[in-house]
Order: C-alpha cells, then structure tokens, then sequence
C-alpha cells in the first residue's frame, strides 16, 4: 500500500557503468602508465563510504613501475611536444568528446569512490570538458607555440581538467597521483578515455597510492592556495539568497578549501543564523547516486570522528539541526558554529566537512582585515545588493576566486603559459649537501620589505611602470633595457573581462607579497635588472640574494631605483652564503617566493622544504644568454611575479 504522507521517496540513479566498468577490470587496479600496469604493490582495498561495501582493489605503484612512467612520460612529451599547436588540439578535442560518451560513468566512479553527489559530479565534469576543449583552442590559435617559451616537461596539475588541459596543450606530459578519496577510479577511467582519444602512450600517467612521487615534478612558481572557503554577508544583502546558496556550498565545496567559514555583518547575524539553520534541515543528505541529493557521505570514518570531536569541544554554540541521516553509511548531518571570535582554537584547524565556523563584524573595512588575516583563501562569496561596496571589496579580498552574490566559486582554467618556462631557464634541482651554517637571519630585511610593499602594491600599475622608466633613464644601457621593456609592459597591462547571459567574470593580476631571488653571478646587474623589473611593476618587494662579489652592483641598482622614487626598504640586499641563505628562506612562511636561478651549490632537499608550507619555489639553471635579447625570459617573470585572481558577478531578476 502506497504512503499516504508527501515524504519524498527513493530516486537513486543507476551505478550499473561504473560497476559494469570495474568489473572488466576484474575488480584489481594498478598504475596506469600508457596501458593498465599489472598490481605490484601492496594492496589496498577501496570501500564506497555511503554502504562501507568494497568497490575494488588498488594495487601502490612499485619504485620500479614510478621509474617506468618517469621514462614513459619523458619519451611521449618529446614526441608531443614537437607536434604543432593544432595537432595537439585536434587530440585534446577527441579526448573532451570522449569524456563526454563516458560521463555516466565517471560520475557514478566519482559517487560510488568519494560520496560526491552526482549532480555535483556532473557539473564539474561538464566544466572540466569545457576547460578541455578551451585549451585546445588556444593551442590551435598558436598560444603554445610563442618564440622563447617552451614547455616545463613533465608536470604535476592534480585532479583538475581545468589544469590538466593548458598543461598538456603547452606541450608537456602529466603526471597524477589523486591518493586515498581523491577519486582514483575516475582518474585511470579518464587515463583510458585520453588513450582511446590518441593521446600518445605515457603523456597521462596516474600512479596510485600517495602522491610523493609527483614531489619533484615541475610546477608552475607560484603559490598553492590552500585554506578555508570564506563567504562574506554584509547586512543589505538578499538574506535568504545567501543562505541558501551557502548551506548548498557544504555539500559541494570549492576545490583546494579545507573548510567553509562564515563572516556576517553583527546587525544580521541572527537572521542569517536562523535561516541557515533552517536551510541545513532541509538538505537531503544521503546516497551520493540520487540526483535530489545534497550532501554525500564523508570519504572516510577517521573524518567523521574528527568532526564530531570537533563539535563536542567547540568554544562556540554548535547548532546541528540534524535532517533525516541514512541508517548506515559515513554520513554527517551539516553543523554551523556561533559565537566564535578570530582567536577561537576551532580557527586554526582546517575541518573539511559539512561545518561552517562564523564569526561576527561591525564595518566592511573589519571584515576585510578579518578575511585577510591569514594566507590568500582559495575561493570567497561576497553578498550584498550595493554593488559598488560589493566590487570594492571584492578587489581588496586576497582570495583566488571571489563570486558576487553566488557560490560559483570552481577554479578559471589556466592559461597555456602558464605551463611553459622561457627557453633559457631550464629547471635545475640542486644537489648539494645541506650547509651545515645556517646562514644569517633574514627576519629583519623580510619585515622592512613587507611593510614597503603595502603601499607600493596600491599605487597604479602606470605609477610603478614610470619608477622604472625613470630609473631606466639614469642607468647604463645594458642594464636599462630590461627596466625599460618591462616598464611598457606594466603600463600597457590590463584585467580581462567576458561576459554570459546573466554574468560577467573579471581576471586581474594580484602581487604576491615579498619575493627573494638568488641572482645569477653571470652579467649581475643584467641579470638583477632583468628580474627586478616584473617583480617591482606588479607590486611586490624583492630580497636579492648577492653572489660573493657582486653585492656592490646590487646596490647601485638600489639606489637608482630610490632616487627614481621607489620606496626606501622595498629592496633589500642580502649577503652570506647562498646555499645557507637560501635554506633560511625556504624554511619561512612569511615569504611568498623564492627563485633560484643558480642552482648547482644549493642544498638537494631544497625543493622538500619548499613544498611543506613555505614559499613558491621556482628553481632554474640559467644557459649562457638567458638574461639578455632575443631569449628575453621578462614576460614569465611577470606571470611568476603574480597571481590571478577571478571575480564573479551576477545579474538579473
């Protein structure tokens, strides 16, 4: 006999392509290195987290097999890299078409491994084909193929095909390692997709188990953002859009947050409070394969205990207004946390789940300090229905992606360039005992850059450009060259704007702080020049490293610049060892990057202690010539000396 209550019944979507797809594979997975590689390694055993029930058997890539795909990949990028700009499109295409006649599967793969919702697994496989087919079209267009600018080789993008995709149109092979709950299944199905699409053996590689393996590949010199996902409500917004829209963002976060926090105007943060609480009772949390579904399971239990833990001993007013839960499974009803402060331990931990932490402001000007408190946030919501107080502070938030009320917060595909480097600088990995001096501190010259760069960061990119053509004015020629072409540049350089139907998304150039540099002892002020420029015309301060013996032409330059009208102490000279120094930077999280364009004398676990938390790293061998005409390597530096980041804004009833 039928209900005779409204409750929504069962929907659940079909799995049988997925189950149908590893069940070809025998239920048994190993690397994928140009083909499937037969399991080696240990073994471990994937469970769905909605049932606790096993999909499949996943077999750690072995030492030898990551040798194979090291030489596998090396050998296809070659090949592929020689191929025309259209070649490549013409491949990439066919891979998109390919992903398209496999997306039911892929999707119940990403449902059925990690508890992603299908109807969020679509979307970002609709977006990720997009970016796909994007990127072929700027390699038809030529953008890979630009004089001076090769491609990096072999490359670690992660799980993204909106990264994946300018990667291997640049010209370079790729390299995956999605680890335990970051869909494996679905990345050796796309590795197979690719190989049917014509992509030659070796160029995709997935390897299973960790991601250690992909430490020393090459990736582009710019900082990772990594942290919590921040939504901003400011108290003339449209109240009930945003919460909507927010407790919807806790079953499907931004890629690369780790948590979601809540930043409300004190005039309305009750209401917001209550109607988020309301909105959290009405998410369907359960099976990740029913397109009505909300909220999947977590991917592991270590997760769930986490959260709960969490909860119990929160310093704030936990209310959880616990919807109808599955009776089995990793699930866990969506919380949000009151009465925090910016102090608050629950502050400080990342808690990737369905937990939204908020805290309380008075003025926009407070909000902005608090949501720039920490390092640059991966993505931010902003609401409010002033649109100029809105896009003001949406330019000031350091956030990588910021949508103007709505949660379209996915990462902008990148740029071919990008994932190519100036043909003179090829990537070096130091090899050097670790020194056993550490070097002097550079814990003072860091604090007075960082205090000059506030202020030069807010002036105008024509106001810097002419502190560069001034200062380009008094030098001698060699060195005034590169100021000058940079300065044009900086000035000529402008944000891209596009528009759809009901939005608009802007990409600009955002500094990223304080810069050191390891300059090169061949042709110093050349070279000096050379790199200072981009890095002072998109706003940032510089450390020079001197190499022995070259300090003094450093210091000329300096003073050039400051009589042309660059700030005193956004420059800073340091001595001393340059393997110590170096160490020294790279251990600080107060530096935003760090180049290092002589690489031979510099310590080989470098690159380990860059990647734990420091600054963005970008190690080179400069070729003889690198820093002078025709192989002019200013253009990559500007790209490396900023970040991009994308507002986006709605409009319409």
């Amino acid at each position: 006999m039928p209900s005779p209550t409204l409750d929504r019944g069962p929907g659940r979507a079909s799995d049988a392509e997925a189950r149908a797809w590893i069940a070809r594979k025998q239920g048994r997975f190993g690397p994928w290195v140009g083909g499937p590689v037969a399991p080696d390694g240990p073994i471990r055993t994937l469970t769905a987290p909605a049932t606790g029930t096993d999909l499949a058997e996943l077999a750690e890539a072995t030492p030898p097999q990551i040798a194979d795909a090291r030489a596998a990949a090396g050998s296809a990028q070659a090949d592929w890299a020689a191929l025309s700009g259209p070649a490549r499109a013409d491949r990439l295409r066919a891979w998109a078409e390919a992903i398209d006649a496999r997306a039911a599967c892929l999707t119940q793969l990403l449902a059925l491994e990690t508890g992603r919702p299908v109807r969020h697994g679509r979307a970002w496989l609709a977006e990720g084909a997009t970016a796909l087919r994007q990127a072929a079209d700027q390699a038809l267009l030529g953008e890979a193929d630009r004089p001076g600018l090769v491609p990096m080789g072999i490359v670690a993008p992660g799980l993204s095909l909106g990264r994946i995709g300018p990667a291997l149109a640049a010209g370079n092979a790729a390299m995956l390692a999605p680890g335990p709950g970051g869909g494996m299944l679905a990345a050796l199905c796309l590795a197979e997709a690719a190989a049917e699409a014509g992509l030659p053996a070796g160029l995709l590689t997935v390897l299973t188990g960790p991601a250690k393996p992909l430490l020393g590949l090459a990736r582009p010199p710019l900082p990772e953002l990594s942290g919590p996902c921040l939504h901003l409500v400011l108290e003339d917004a449209d109240l009930d859009a945003a919460a909507d829209a927010i407790a919807e963002a806790l079953g499907n976060p931004p890629p690369g947050t780790t948590g979601q926090r809540l930043l409300v105007q004190e005039s309305v943060a009750e209401r917001v409070h209550a109607r988020l609480a309301g909105r959290m009772a009405r998410l369907i949390v359960g099976d990740p394969l029913d397109p009505a579904t909300d909220l999947g399971p977590l991917p592991e239990a270590a997760l769930r205990d986490r959260l709960t833990a969490a909860l119990a001993d929160s310093t704030g007013t936990p209310i959880q207004p616990l919807p109808r839960l599955p009776d089995t499974g990793l699930y866990f009803a969506p919380a949000l946390i009151s009465g925090l402060a910016p102090a608050s331990p629950e502050m400080e931990l990342p808690l990737p789940g369905p937990i939204l932490l908020s805290i309380t402001f008075r003025s926009p000007a407070e909000a902005i300090l608090l949501a720039n408190a920490g390092p640059p946030a991966p993505a931010a919501s902003l609401w409010s229905e002033t649109l100029a107080v809105a896009l003001d502070l949406a330019t000031a938030l350091e956030a990588g992606t910021v949508c103007v009320n709505g949660t379209d917060l996915g990462l902008a595909p990148d740029p071919l360039e990008l994932w190519q480097r100036p043909e003179g600088l090829a990537p070096a990995r130091p090899m050097a005992p670790a020194p056993a001096d550490r070097g002097p501190d550079p814990t003072a010259a860091l604090t007075a850059a960082r205090r000059a760069q506030t202020g030069w960061a807010r002036r105008d990119a024509t106001g810097r450009a002419a502190v560069l053509a001034r200062t380009a004015a008094r030098m001698p020629e060699e060195a005034a060259a590169p100021l000058a072409a940079c300065a044009a540049r900086a000035a000529t350089a402008c944000a891209t704007w596009s528009e759809k139907r009901d939005s608009a998304t802007l990409t600009r150039q955002r500094p990223l702080g304080v810069i050191a540099a390891l300059c090169p002892a061949e042709t110093p002020a050349l070279a000096a020049a050379t790199i200072l420029g981009p890095v002072l015309a998109t706003g940032n301060a510089a450390l020079l490293l001197a190499q022995p013996g070259c300090e003094t032409q450093l210091r000329l330059l300096v003073k050039e610049l400051e009589a042309a009208g660059l700030p005193a102490g956004l420059v800073q000279i340091l001595s001393g060892a340059p393997a110590a120094v170096a160490l020294r930077l790279a251990a600080r999280v107060d530096l935003d990057a760090l180049w290092c364009f002589e690489g031979d004398d510099l310590p080989g676990d470098l690159p380990d202690r860059g990647a734990s938390g420091g600054p963005a790293l970008w190690l080179a061998q400069a070729a003889p010539g690198a820093w002078s005409q025709p192989r002019d390597p200013s253009e990559a530096l500007l790209r490396a000396a900023s970040r991009a980041q994308t507002i986006r804004t709605s409009w319409g009833a």
